[in-house]
């Protein structure tokens, strides 16, 4: 049960349910990873990266539908935009199910971009909920359960694509219908925060006037936003370029390079898991400790290139490090907003998980770029350095 917060309900366990329904589909971007190949063969005359366009594109658009969704969640009500974006985003990407001969790729481009659109309305409500609703270590614990269900539906949508892949190429967009599962949670349990999100809001800026003050967004918002992208960029730059990294190196063919990928995301889900304790016996020095981790888990994946399983292992790290340190922003940034303005805040942190995605192909072309005598180990170094920024 979670912790009671004066004037909210206490949540039930199917309350919780219904929240973290919505942390099901915040992977999707998962889904069309093991179809890559099978498009570039029905889509013959297409470039390569036209196709990794598809895959990287709803990240780029679901940043301003983020930041907008989480402005609006106190005037529309959470569990509606809720419904409406998880909606938008599975019939969105599975339609290219029906037009099984197209041979123009833009009818999967235009698929991405609604994925896209529904991503970015239902990716605010999530934290933001949980936020609404808990305080303390019933929210950090919410906030890593939220990341837990992300990650291990991820590995979900990944198996069930690549399996469904193999009957034909059209049909990994099924994939998007797992969705509905969620939907219907979401349904029937998710509660409604915007009526305590408002009362509380209008408490808190009756204070702020007798005080004279004014509720504004604290500068270190944008802070842990940056150093939040900062960190994610460059964990799923890790993944994105991982099943090409060991093909070059010998070492996997892509059945195996997606089991590597999966290691990241189970170290997110133990991350997710174990966030409370992690707060709790690191306390201030979270952000850091996380950070390092990140460094660490990279320094094999750059040094040992003769070991798929050490470089499994150093994934597995960095997913942990990673993931912990995301949410610890995540939850920092929800200690410090004002209530007023906490949904778009978590839009704000929710567009950074969205863009990382976006920007880490084009840091490993920028490095093949600048440095080609390591080629694709280029990218590692830039990597590590991002990594100690942050931490």
């Amino acid at each position: 049960m979670a912790e009671e917060t004066p004037g909210i309900p206490k949540l039930s366990v199917l309350n919780m349910v219904g929240i973290l329904s919505v942390f099901c589909c915040m992977s999707e971007f998962t889904i069309l990873t093991p179809s890559i190949a099978a498009f570039s063969h029905h889509f013959a005359g297409t470039p390569i990266t036209t196709i990794m366009l598809a895959n990287s594109i709803t990240g780029i658009i679901s940043v301003p539908i983020s930041i907008l969704s989480g402005a609006l969640l106190r005037r529309v009500g959470f569990k509606p935009i809720a419904l409406i974006g998880i909606l938008i985003m599975s019939l969105g990407g599975a339609f290219p199910f029906l037009m099984p001969n197209i041979t123009n790729y833009a009818f999967v481009i235009f698929s991405r971009i609604l994925v896209g659109i529904g991503l970015g309305i239902m990716f605010p409500v999530g934290t933001a909920t949980i936020i609404a609703f808990t305080s303390g270590e019933q929210r950090s614990r919410m906030l890593g359960w939220g990341i837990a269900v992300q990650f291990f539906f991820s590995l979900i949508y990944t198996t069930v694509a690549g399996f469904l892949t193999e009957i034909g190429w059209n049909y990994s967009f099924l994939a998007y219908l797992i969705g509905i599962l969620p939907f219907v949670c979401v349904l029937l349990w998710m509660p409604e925060a915007k009526p305590y999100v408002n009362k509380a809001s209008e408490r808190d800026a009756d204070m702020a006037s007798k005080l004279g003050q004014k509720e504004s967004i604290p500068h270190s918002i944008w802070a842990y936003a940056l150093y939040g992208l900062l960190i994610w960029t460059a964990v799923v730059t890790v993944q994105v370029v991982t099943s090409t990294v060991l093909d070059s190196r010998g070492l996997a063919a892509a059945g195996e390079a997606a089991l590597v990928i999966n290691c990241c995301g189970i170290g997110q889900i133990c991350s997710g898991l174990l966030l409370p304790y992690i707060i709790r016996l690191f306390k201030g020095r979270t952000f850091g400790v996380m950070a390092t981790l990140v460094v660490v888990g990279i320094l094999p994946v750059l040094l040992v290139k003769d070991s798929a399983i050490i470089y499994a292992i150093g994934v597995f790290i960095m997913g942990f490090g990673g993931g912990a340190f995301f949410t610890c922003c995540q939850n920092a940034t929800g200690n410090i907003a004002p209530r007023t303005r906490s949904p778009f805040v978590s839009g704000v942190m929710m567009s950074m998980e969205n863009l990382g995605p976006f920007i880490g192909p084009y840091i490993f072309s920028a490095t093949l770029i600048a440095n080609p005598a390591m080629g694709n180990d280029a990218v590692f170094p830039v990597l590590i350095g991002m990594a100690l920024v942050g931490a």
